[in-house]
């Protein structure tokens, strides 16, 4: 069996893999080799398809694979978030100096805004992993890691931090990436002091000198040593980032310097990356930068080292070469070794110095010969275990070294294409798989050694040439799908925990899963043989576009899930002090069953899983049956579920699918985002339903400004209103006299403004006035919060100020006080209490104004701990014969979990008139 070590990211193989895929040939060329590859290291997800940049195809590729010979330099650059990198020094340091570089960040962003989708939490997090991986394409980064720690939010402080997260198992984490990594040096982004700001940052400065100390020592956390096969290592130089101009500094990192393989300079190179964070950015580019000074902090307290003088480079002073690596570890070197080492840098040296971007392929014979030396190197030092650990990163640098100069691309896809069209096969589905080779003279012409793993490591097909056609592609390679893993290897049961378990240790850390399948070929480039392994792809048709390439998944029969996540049973309003505009509803419980075929033709019954007492009204099915024709083929079923008179409390609903008699209750939500890599969200078909009591919208009309998508119109839904989205053509054809498109002439009782609409909306800037003018005929203008981008002195009816740092409070159990308790917001149709604000999730609200007229009244006040009292977070005045509201509250990221407060303010919101 292949050992488990990325396969299918663009791994290569190492020797002892080789032998027991080759044979004897290949056995006997080896000369007692690592006996595992290193695990999770050079382990940079590949890009697949026209995810490889330029930068990284033809004479370029192989520059910079040839650049990172000449060094063992490493760096582990730490931060907290995806988008706080030192993207200028990772890129100088991958693309200019040759260093391996490696970014690991404390969490994935779970808990930030989305400016280019509805999604947040976890689904959030999926994105802005993916994102990190675009970004570090650019940086050049040959490994990205993460913690199990989620980002729960903005925090104040780093106490908070420590509170919510569990320290020892951040720093456990932090320590086994350094174990696997094994940098020369590692680099904080932050501080560890209070000028980090953001808690989060704090935690991530003040933990990495310690996970760096403790890596080191065999008494921390000793189970990563006798469980998993991890040694103690040593980092030679620890430094941390955050130190002001005019500090003093160890070193200062240039990188405004300019690259004639970038074209551009490092900085504004990497700020490009940076820019495609476009959930945080918004596609926006950084301009300015590129100098990060840094001090180096001392190896065992953790304080600021004895001022030296500075430098350029953090490894000033280390003998970086591949020679002086024994000594640099602290171990020794055989004279054979020795001189097997020299030889490797003066060949290294030649090569660059003879390089001819005209035809990289001159290169090959001495690399070649290279890769022989690394490999009777390691050979040599069977007493150096770290040496021989970097000398296998420097052979596998050698074999892409190799690959990039001689041309040689390897691809695998499905024969077919994408099959359901998404690019997704099903446990026990045959399918054939096409490898190409090119250019077709780097594999034999009487056929090629080819193989094809699963995710679990189980070789589908046996060792064997295929044989090879003109044009390099092989004869297919049948296989049976195996069932597989498909969720992400982490994941957390509630949005309330601040740590994901791990369903799969061999990922831990890691951006991702390995592929559902990969393909490897065995190659001889210059007299040496080495394997490389890709994973299986299929081109997906986004017509009129073209087609994108993905990675071919192995998913369940039927994916099952549940909407609305949560639901709400409204039981009457809690203290009406005028009527509601509307009786309480009686109408039953929508939920909607929403199952995708991945096979077909195949047939299905769906049916719910009901609390006792709880039933399905007339006219709505207990079972639904249902025949697929064809993958990629949805059902989306309605139940309409009433609940036993009198019913109060909490109960949960499951939807359960089968298949010839086999039950089928997880689905997931697709993520597709430009240029990044799908994502799948996976959730129990289940939802949790509550009775909150909340006068109930019935027969309320509600236009609803859709901005950066969220879930609030769900919301308002589950409130009993009906809502209407209002387009670039309704807010166009809106009637401010009273209200209505010129479609329905439907009044509404409130238009609402979504959550950073004014950042992606261009014709609600240009349709403003429109509103304003509803408000002031009689209607209730919401504004849901916004980013900079509105305008209040321009935008709002009465002069206000929002500006770009504008507050927000972040502890989401932060102390509120009702300003106006008896104002007709706040008592009708439910009166609001402090007890409205128990349960919240992650915070309490953002991008609250700062200064307001007088003709605005402040309902509420709220304040983070040690923070000033913040009362520009829900301010309300009368506009001519109506309403204008700015509600910063974070109700959209309450009302998907049920929080019953907002539901409450919403309906009284919503309920003016």
């Amino acid at each position: 069996m292949i050992a488990r070590k990325q396969l299918g990211l663009g791994a290569i193989l190492p020797v002892a893999t080789l032998a027991t895929l080759a044979g004897p040939t290949v056995a006997a060329a080896q000369s007692d080799p690592v006996s595992r590859g290193p695990d999770r290291v050079l382990a940079f997800p590949a890009p697949v398809g026209e995810e490889r940049l330029d930068v990284d195809r033809g004479t370029l590729s192989a520059w910079h694979r040839i650049r990172k010979l000449a060094t063992t330099a490493s760096l582990l650059h730490v931060t907290a978030h995806p988008d706080d990198e030192h993207s200028g020094m990772l890129s100088l340091a991958s693309r200019g100096w040759g260093a391996r570089t490696a970014l690991l960040s404390l969490n994935r962003g779970e808990a930030g805004a989305n400016a280019i989708g509805p999604e947040l939490f976890d689904a959030l997090g999926l994105i802005r992993t993916r994102e990190l991986v675009l970004s570090g394409r650019y940086y050049g980064l040959d490994d990205l890691y993460f913690t199990t720690a989620v980002d729960y939010g903005y925090s104040k402080s780093v106490d908070e931090a420590f509170r919510s997260w569990d320290r020892e198992a951040v720093l456990e984490d932090m320590v086994r990436v350094i174990r696997l990594n094994r940098p020369l040096v590692v680099v904080s982004r932050f501080h560890g002091s209070p000028r980090d700001g953001h808690g989060h940052h704090h935690a991530a400065g003040l933990l990495t000198p310690e996970a760096v100390a403790a890596a080191a020592d065999p008494t921390r956390f000793p189970r990563q040593i006798t469980e998993e096969g991890l040694r103690p290592w040593r980092v030679l130089r620890t430094f941390r980032g955050g130190v002001r101009v005019g500090e003093p500094f160890h070193v200062e990192v240039d990188a405004t310097g300019a690259s004639p393989w970038l074209g551009d300079t490092y900085q504004r190179w990497a700020s490009r990356g940076l820019g495609l964070q476009r959930s945080q950015t918004a596609g926006r580019v950084r301009s300015g930068g590129g100098r990060y000074f840094y001090e180096r902090l001392d190896g065992s307290s953790g304080a600021p080292a004895v001022a030296a003088e500075t430098a350029d480079s953090f490894f000033a002073g280390l003998d970086t070469t591949i020679r002086g690596l024994p000594a640099l570890l602290d171990e020794a070197a055989s004279p054979e070794a020795d001189s097997l080492l020299a030889e490797v840098d003066r060949l290294v040296d030649a090569v660059i110095e003879a390089f001819d971007p005209r035809d990289p392929g001159l290169s090959v014979a001495d690399l070649a010969r290279g890769l022989g030396l690394i490999r009777a190197a390691i050979a040599a030092t069977p007493d150096a275990p770290d040496t021989r650990f970097h000398l296998s990163l420097k052979e596998r640098q050698f074999e892409e070294a190799l690959l990039a100069a001689s041309g040689t691309t390897v691809a695998a896809e499905l024969a077919g294409g994408a099959g359901s069209g998404e690019a997704v096969l099903v446990p026990g589905q045959p399918a054939a798989v096409l490898l190409s080779v090119e250019p077709p003279e780097s594999a034999e012409s009487a056929g090629v050694a080819a193989w094809i793993e699963s995710r679990s490591g189980e070789i589908l097909t046996p060792s064997s040439r295929v044989a090879r056609r003109p044009d390099g592609s092989t004869e297919a390679l049948e296989i049976r799908v195996p069932a597989t893993p498909a969720a992400p290897y982490f994941g957390r049961a509630d949005v309330s925990e601040n740590h994901y378990q791990v369903s799969d240790s061999a990922d831990l850390h890691l951006p991702w899963r390995r592929p559902a399948l990969a393909a490897g070929v065995e190659l001889d480039i210059g007299g040496h043989v080495l394997a490389h392994a890709v994973p299986v792809t299929a081109p997906v048709s986004r017509l009129p576009y073209g087609s994108v390439t993905r990675r071919v998944e192995t998913l369940p029969v039927l994916s099952v899930s549940l909407e609305p996540g949560v639901g709400i049973v409204p039981v009457g309003g809690g203290g009406t002090d005028g009527d509601p505009p509307g009786e309480p509803a009686d109408a039953p419980m929508e939920v909607r069953a929403r199952v995708t075929a991945n096979s077909g033709p195949v047939s299905a019954t769906v049916r719910l899983e009901l609390p006792d007492g709880w039933s399905t009204t007339l006219g709505s099915p207990g079972i639904v049956e249902h025949d697929f024709r064809s993958p990629g083929e949805v059902l989306d079923a309605a139940f309409f579920l009433t609940p036993p008179d009198g019913w109060r409390g909490e109960a949960e609903i499951t939807a359960v699918a089968r298949v010839e008699g086999v039950d089928y209750r997880r689905g997931y939500r697709t993520i597709e985002h430009r240029d990044l890599a799908l994502a799948r969200l996976w959730r129990p078909a289940r939802m949790s339903v509550r009775s909150v009591s909340v006068t109930p919208l019935s027969g309320v009309r509600i236009g609803y400004v859709m901005g950066v998508g969220d879930e609030v119109p769900a919301g308002i839904e589950a409130l009993g209103a009906a809502v209407e989205l209002l387009d670039e053509t309704a807010l166009a054809g809106l009637d401010p006299a009273s209200g209505t498109d010129s479609g329905d002439g439907a009044r509404f009782h409130a238009i609402v403004v979504g959550t950073r609409a004014y950042a992606v909306r261009e014709d609600l800037v240009e349709h403003n006035q429109r509103l304003l003018e509803y408000a002031r005929r009689g209607g209730h203008l919401v504004v849901l919060y916004q980013t900079q981008e509105y305008v209040p002195s321009a935008m709002a009816p009465y002069p206000a100020s929002l500006p770009r740092g504008a507050e927000e409070v972040s502890e989401e159990d932060a102390p509120v006080r009702l300003l106006r308790p008896d104002h007709p917001l706040m008592v009708a149709p439910n009166r609001l209490t402090e007890a409205d604000f128990d349960g919240w999730i992650e915070q309490r609200g953002s991008k609250f104004f700062t200064e307001w007229d007088p003709a605005y009244t402040p309902l509420v006040e709220t304040h983070d701990t040690g923070q000033a009292p913040q009362e520009g977070v829900w301010l309300t005045a009368p506009v001519g014969e109506g309403r204008y509201t700015y509600l910063a509250l974070a109700l959209h990221r309450q009302l998907p979990y049920g929080v019953p407060g907002a539901f409450r303010i919403l309906s009284n919101v919503l309920s003016w008139r």
